[in-house]
């Protein structure tokens, strides 16, 4: 029975915590913010505000029908001098008499359709509204690129951080074997206060730097909760093995943001046709039908009379003189052209640049990689030699702590080198990634 608890007790463990998020790979992050981060999903729900407002100046080229019903009531209906000629021709020239046309109730209907079939501003307008709806979608892509890199960032911080704690660890477990073994001699009279003080310094040293190390791994475990946009815990089991999967870089995906200028440059040129489309003119048709009664009795149409009315009409609008505002409108739209063609300009020369520094830090992390591990690998092997001399009383403590430093020192380097090429390698590799989705 005891031993089938234990069974359980062990299987339980190793299950991840109740509300505690596992991510085991940098891609499976990626694929948690497309879904989850504040700023992508923000982005998204922009598209579709877009979308609707590019619908929405569509709907300008239809045409518009309107509805309309009336009641008035004439409570007093305004009385008009006639010549009296026209009902008694014997009546005396200049005499008048008052007269009171019309009915006390007026009943109305009407249905006007107009349509603007030539509108070169609305027509330059939808274009403008696809291309800022476009626009849009590359923004999402620009802000989807920069979460990947600050993710990439404290991802592989994260990572780096676990393996050196794992080494802090370790190296708190050597020195406490070297102190409680610099005491034993100590009693003795072996070694003197002084070296038994500096073995105690290097472990509390160590242990000071389990502490900063695990406080970091807080602090960046918090950054990553905030940057993907959760509450639950989060542990990263990354063992690299998806590292050596990315060999080959190929930077032939244009750059999001390079994209997303280009967009800016078809807006701008598209709001200088739109402005310069306030000079042409303007072409549609009216069609108007209407309806009365006229009656002496609300509510009561069987003696009313029936007064139907309708047109049809063409109506063009030719802009003559409008205080010169068309040709400063022209001028502002040419200018922001101009101030997008520069940035596009400035933004290409840019990430190039970046291109190119990026490319140098990853051969150079390659290259400092190497180099570390193979110091790392002479240190060990140094230390190794050095405890055995330090066993052998061939050297005095206070040289076996010397090399020990030289190895702590050697440790951290390789920590760093290999932390630099991981993140310059995804840096890489989110470059390789085509953000143009038609």
């Amino acid at each position: 029975m005891k031993a089938s608890f234990l069974i359980v007790f062990v299987m339980l463990s190793g299950l991840p915590v109740k509300g505690q998020i596992v991510f085991s790979s940098f891609q499976e992050v990626l694929s948690y913010a497309d879904k989850h981060n504040i700023s992508i999903r923000i982005s998204e729900a922009q598209q579709e505000i877009n979308l609707i407002r590019e619908k929405q100046s569509k709907s300008f080229l239809y045409p518009s029908v309107n509805a309309s019903a009336g009641f008035n009531d004439n409570i007093t209906l305004q009385p008009t001098l006639v010549p009296a000629k026209l009902f008694n021709p014997m009546a005396p020239e200049g005499s008048f008499e008052e007269l009171t046309f019309g009915k006390t109730y007026l009943y109305t209907t009407s249905l006007q359709a107009q349509w603007n079939i030539i509108d070169f501003q609305k027509i330059f307008a939808i274009k403008t509204s696809k291309f800022q709806s476009e626009a849009g979608k590359l923004n999402t892509e620009v802000n989807r690129f920069n979460t990947y890199n600050q993710l990439a960032s404290v991802y592989y911080s994260i990572v780096q951080t676990q393996q050196s704690l794992e080494i802090d660890e370790k190296n708190a477990s050597v020195t406490k074997t070297m102190l409680d073994n610099a005491s034993k001699k100590y009693q003795k009279g072996i070694i003197s206060e002084s070296d038994l003080n500096r073995v105690s310094i290097q472990h509390l040293q160590n242990e000071k730097k389990i502490k900063s190390t695990k406080s970091s791994l807080d602090q960046l475990y918090r950054q990553l909760q905030s940057i993907l946009d959760l509450r639950e815990e989060i542990q990263i089991s990354d063992l690299g093995t998806d590292e050596d999967r990315i060999i080959d870089f190929d930077f032939h995906a244009v750059h999001p943001e390079i994209l997303f200028q280009e967009k800016q440059i078809d807006i701008s040129n598209s709001l200088v046709k739109q402005s310069e489309a306030m000079r042409y003119p303007t072409l549609g048709f009216v069609y108007q039908y209407n309806y009365n009664w006229a009656t002496d009795r609300l509510a009561d149409f069987s003696n009313a009379n029936n007064l139907p009315q309708q047109f049809f009409g063409v109506k063009i609008n030719l802009p003559v003189f409008n205080g010169f505002s068309v040709n400063q409108k022209i001028k502002e739209s040419k200018t922001d052209l101009k101030i997008q063609q520069m940035q596009l300009e400035n933004t290409k020369i840019a990430k190039d640049k970046e291109d190119e520094i990026l490319k140098i830090q990853y051969d150079e992390s390659i290259e400092d990689l190497e180099k570390s591990t193979a110091i790392l690998q002479l240190q060990e092997r140094n230390d190794i030699h050095t405890q055995n001399k330090y066993d052998s009383g061939i050297i005095s403590l206070d040289e076996r702590l010397d090399r020990y430093s030289d190895l702590l020192s050697a440790q951290y380097e390789y920590l760093r080198s290999l932390s630099d090429l991981s993140l310059a390698k995804y840096k890489m590799y989110l470059r390789t990634l085509d953000f143009h989705k038609p």
